[in-house]
């Protein structure tokens, strides 16, 4: 008996012929590129994927497209089998018929090309005929009456995906499979690589952060107006930029994948950044009301004029003290938190190396950020101190750890990630506009002190513009030709 096989390489073919009292012996014909090509029978699959899909709908759009120029391969054999339900189950029961069908020579399949009907029915193969004069071919499937379709592709249809997915509907939504085969291996995820490189990368900055303490402290007690000035000016630059570079634009992208309208996408992004910026504003009123101003009232109770104006002036320090530090901690935190899901999801869907990569631009453009957080934090107006700033500092640097686990423990989708980067940076825009700017104004500074606090602006706002040339995030691909989302 003989069994043939054949492996598309060039052109090459093995005959695996058996006899009845010997084992079994290999002739080999020749490729074009000197090797042998071959598969056997008992260990190739004859598709490379299949999946199942609910088809309420009466018709659907198959869509193959040129990558790069060029269709992957010019023809594919393509069963599509109707289905009681749309479940791995249904779809496992159909795989054998599936699997013997697609293996059927192309040149016995119903060949279809641009624009023909395929219709789902047992005991049929089609052959799609790729136009290579289009950059892609459209089919119709028509599911009348047919509530769930199974496909079984001779090649993973995404590898015709340029700009469109693989099946749409009447109405042109992406449509995903409710299972697939072959099933993708059992996930393990990097729990000791992303748990490391999140106290790492708070680790260093807050490290850094300590070293430059002592410079700090003592250019602050030389030259108080000045130093207040400048290191404003530093803070407001770093925090502008770190919203507008960073937070809002990655925002912009990932609310987007959760919504297809542009209005829904809109309100809901505009609505965080307004949130996040009206928050300092909220906490400064919620201090006044809850509880500074019941010790106010106490003072006003027991003292003259004179002292009732003080503790006025004491109440207005104390909710300018909560609303800056307040505003500082929540942006930085909602910040940190994001870059902690970044870092999850690289580790875990594009390997320890990108992981690491993603680390380290992290760390990169949260030093200068850090440090202008703890220049605000232990500024007259918040009045911390330095220990104080630094473990406030640390615990809110903590927000990395927190991301890296939730993205690893659970699924935190990009839209949701999207809201709280806007929220985040809505946070940095009031800081940065309403807190930091104003100090550079101050009447005090001679105009040299004035052109320097503009040139710290300057600074931080290209330390981390230059940070973010390279700084990227990625999103793993979805596993089985799945949908991915990047930004």
């Amino acid at each position: 008996m003989v069994v043939s096989t054949s492996a598309i390489f060039g052109r090459a073919s093995c005959e695996l012929v058996t006899f009845r009292s010997r084992a079994p012996v290999l002739t080999m014909t020749p490729c074009r590129f000197a090797v042998c090509c071959f598969t056997t029978v008992a260990s190739a699959a004859a598709y490379e994927w299949a999946g199942i899909f609910q088809t309420p709908q009466d018709e659907y759009m198959w869509t193959a497209q040129k990558v790069d120029g060029n269709y992957a391969d010019p023809a594919m054999n393509l069963v599509v089998l109707p289905a009681s339900r749309s479940t791995a189950t249904e779809l496992d029961s159909l795989k054998a018929e599936g699997e013997r069908l697609v293996n059927t020579n192309s040149s016995v399949c119903t060949s279809v090309t641009f624009g023909d009907v395929i219709t789902p029915q047992k005991d049929t193969c089609y052959s799609l005929k790729f136009d290579m004069n289009l950059w892609q071919t459209l089919y119709r499937i028509n599911t009348k009456g047919v509530a769930a379709v199974a496909f079984f592709a001779e090649h993973v249809p995404t590898e015709f995906e340029n700009t469109a997915h693989y099946l749409k509907d009447s109405t042109g939504e992406d449509i995903e499979p409710d299972a697939e085969l072959p099933l993708p291996p059992a996930e393990t995820k990097p729990w000791g690589p992303v748990i490391g490189a999140a106290i790492i990368t708070n680790l260093i900055t807050f490290v850094g952060v300590v070293l430059l303490v002592p410079a700090i402290a003592r250019l602050q007690s030389m030259y108080p107006v000045a130093f207040t000035g400048i290191i404003s000016g530093f803070a407001a630059g770093a925090l502008l930029s770190c919203a507008c570079f960073l937070l809002l634009f990655e925002a912009t992208h990932l609310v987007a994948v959760g919504w297809k309208k542009e209005v829904d996408i809109l309100w809901r992004w505009g609505t965080m950044i307004l949130a996040g910026f009206i928050l300092p504003t909220i906490v400064h009123s919620v201090t006044g009301l809850v509880v500074a101003r019941e010790k106010s009232n106490k003072d006003q109770q027991d003292a003259g004029d004179g002292q009732a104006e003080e503790a006025g002036q004491e109440l207005v320090n104390i909710q300018t003290r909560y609303r800056l530090i307040g505003g500082v901690l929540v942006g930085d935190f909602f910040h940190n938190l994001c870059d902690g899901f970044f870092v999850g999801a690289a580790f875990s869907g594009c390997g320890d190396s990108f992981g690491w990569k993603v680390a380290l631009a992290t760390f990169l453009h949260e030093l200068p950020q850090e440090l202008a957080d703890f220049a605000i934090l232990i500024s007259p107006e918040a009045g911390l101190g330095r220990f104080k700033a630094l473990v406030a500092n640390f615990i809110s640097g903590m927000g990395v750890l927190l991301g890296a686990l939730i993205v690893l423990a659970a699924e935190v989708s990009d839209s949701d990630t999207g809201l709280l980067l806007a929220f985040g940076g809505g946070v940095y825009l009031h800081v940065a506009a309403t807190e930091c700017m104003p100090k550079i104004y101050n009447t005090d500074l001679t105009v040299v002190e004035s052109f320097v606090c503009l040139g710290a602006f300057i600074i931080g706002a290209v330390l981390i513009g230059l940070i973010l040339i390279d700084h990227e995030h990625c999103v793993p691909a979805a596993s089985n030709g799945g949908h991915a989302h990047g930004h």
